[in-house]
């Protein structure tokens, strides 16, 4: 079984469920949705490696979310279900980057072969190795030091995530903290806490390593990105 999770969001009980079961053959999580609304908030409480929408559910649905998430993130890979009356949707999902569209009912052979594109994707870049001798697992969503995952806090690892999406490319202050500080309104003491939590996980990898390392760099004009 592979370990990465997935989110999926179907607003039908019983075919989310039974595909579900299906999804967990595959996955080691599988965090369920039966709405947009209820997709967007898992997506940033659990942070999932991939995800499975329907692109229609009641109140916001698949496209929403997916256009959403693709203002910060442009590769985790999505699929999304539809149905054949859906074509004039599909148009507008061109731009969005999907791994792959699914119709229904879905057909066993195209649903193996689009979790398998997905799971490819996955394992095809799953380390990136890091300044110093720390490498990240984009699968597991741990840094290691050598084979030894590292215990990290809870917003040491939304950072790093957010960070691997893009390695070795700036990501805006901004941008980073209203992923990690979602749940609040954002002021100016959000640089401070995010220039504080950044120097605590160099302070934390210098006391492992014996000596100063950064794996993370600042630039005041463009943001912060992970040192490749």
């Amino acid at each position: 079984m592979h370990k990465a999770s997935i989110l999926y969001a179907e607003d039908d009980t019983v075919t989310r469920e039974n595909y579900a079961l299906v999804l967990q053959r595959y996955f080691g999580t599988v965090y369920q949705a039966d709405d947009g609304e209820e997709a967007l908030s898992l997506y940033y409480s659990k942070k999932p490696d991939a995800l499975m929408l329907d692109i229609n559910m009641p109140g916001m649905d698949g496209l929403e979310v997916v256009e959403t998430i693709r203002k910060k993130n442009r590769t985790i890979p999505i699929l999304i279900l539809t149905a054949h009356s859906d074509r004039e949707k599909l148009f507008k999902a061109i731009p969005l980057g999907l791994t792959a569209y699914l119709l229904k009912p879905l057909k066993d052979a195209d649903f193996k072969e689009a979790v398998g594109k997905v799971l490819n994707r996955l394992r095809a870049d799953e380390s990136i190795f890091l300044a110093g001798a720390f490498v990240y697992d984009k699968v597991q969503r741990e840094l290691l030091y050598g084979d030894k995952p590292l215990k990290l806090s809870k917003k040491e690892k939304q950072l790093l995530a957010l960070l691997s999406d893009r390695p070795g490319h700036f990501i805006t202050q901004d941008a980073i903290i209203s992923e990690i500080w979602f749940d609040e309104a954002p002021d100016v003491s959000h640089a401070r806490k995010l220039t504080q939590l950044i120097y605590r996980l160099h302070m934390k990898l210098a006391e492992i390593q014996g000596e100063k390392v950064s794996i993370v760099e600042n630039s005041y004009a463009f943001g912060y990105r992970l040192i490749v």
